[in-house]
């Protein structure tokens, strides 16, 4: 059977059954099931208990053509905030750091990296999302990142602040968020979900009190900022859950 005769009973291109061919990429196991049906052999018979691991790692975290364009939109939003707040933060150094104290000079450059490095990250997987390339490690990655640029920008508030302390512990916390993430996405045998549920309603929550802080200090320009700012880490939060959902539920499918 070619390529091609195979690509057609399964509705899928033929670049598509050239790469599994190749090791390159898995079908996933909706499409593996009707596979076996084509080549009339059972599903144990196509996939080892080891190939059917590598489908679930080597495959995008998320395979649904509707959930996938919901992520790449979640991307894009929570991107283009940060780029806001971005261009908010350089807009503020510009007004207000000629006549600014170095302690707020340095809380305003510390924020304004922070911003930019994270819209980058958001975008790159925006890029990864849009090409149907977002593979479990690739999103963990870029999760695990996100509250890494958050400790980059703390570095920056330590060197300034006289208390430390609070930084400090806030920064431990981040760290804490990370070997969650980073434990969850590259076990090789994986474990509960629940810690990358904890980290995206700890990241909600935090976000929140900030929110609620910073309104009484702001203008209305501030506050239409902040505003999407909270909806777009509300939503990529809600994003890496469902994520890390998404893919327990897919490796509990390929365990069985």
């Amino acid at each position: 059977m070619t390529q091609q005769t195979l690509s057609d009973h399964l509705y899928v291109t033929r670049q598509a059954v050239s790469r599994w061919e190749c090791g390159a990429r898995y079908p996933d196991l909706l499409t593996a099931k009707k596979l076996s049906e084509v080549l009339e052999v059972s599903l144990d018979e196509l996939l080892s208990g080891e190939e059917v691991k590598k489908c679930v790692e080597k495959n995008p975290v998320v395979e649904s053509p509707t959930i996938g364009r919901v992520q790449s939109a979640l991307y894009a939003f929570a991107g283009i905030a940060y780029l806001l707040m971005g261009i908010f933060a350089s807009r503020f150094m510009i007004l207000e750091l000629p006549e600014a104290e170095p302690q707020v000079i340095g809380y305003g450059i510390s924020y304004f990296l922070g911003y930019v490095l994270i819209t980058l990250l958001l975008f790159c997987g925006l890029v990864f999302s849009i090409r149907g390339k977002l593979t479990p490690k690739k999103a963990g990655v870029i999760a695990a990142a996100y509250f890494g640029m958050t400790i980059f920008s703390n570095i920056f508030e330590i060197a300034q602040t006289p208390n430390v302390w609070p930084v400090v512990l806030q920064s431990i916390i981040y760290l804490i968020c990370i070997a969650a993430v980073v434990g969850y996405y590259f076990q090789a045998r994986r474990v509960s979900p629940i810690p990358v549920y904890c980290v995206a309603t700890f990241r909600m929550i935090r976000s929140g009190i900030m929110y609620f802080q910073m309104l009484q200090y702001e203008n209305d320009f501030a506050f239409i900022v902040r505003t999407i700012w909270l909806m777009a880490i509300v939503g990529y939060m809600g994003l890496m859950a469902y994520q890390a959902y998404a893919l327990e539920k897919k490796w509990c499918l390929a365990m069985k």
